[in-house]
């Protein structure tokens, strides 16, 4: 995913960075084929740097100012288990000051921030 300029909301300028928000996600489940969904859909739609284990999968990929909350709920739509993943994922993007912080747990999101 590619980011791209964009105006500051607050100074009503144009931005000379591309305003990329990092996204640190993690996700802990017994299901491996999930696993593997999740593993093929964020390096195919993030191209992200993915370390899988036997249960778990840590993530770091970039989206364009924000969480990427389409893509993430395609994303939890395709899971088998739904009820016995655990996610989450801390968003952040530095120049505009956004933070997100958003955990997936027995089927419901809890949005911190």
């Amino acid at each position: 995913m590619k980011c791209y300029k964009r105006e500051s909301k607050k100074l009503k300028i144009l931005s000379s960075m591309a305003n990329c928000a990092t996204n640190i996600f993690y996700a802990r489940t017994e299901n491996r084929a999930d696993l593997d969904k999740i593993e093929v859909f964020l390096d195919d739609v993030f191209n992200a740097y993915v370390n899988r284990q036997i249960d778990s999968v840590d993530a770091e990929f970039t989206s364009r100012w924000e969480y990427p909350e389409e893509e993430i709920n395609k994303l939890v739509e395709s899971l088998e288990a739904k009820d016995e993943i655990y996610i989450r994922i801390l968003t952040h993007e530095l120049e505009d000051e956004y933070v997100s912080f958003r955990i997936f747990s027995q089927g419901e999101w809890d949005i911190k921030l």
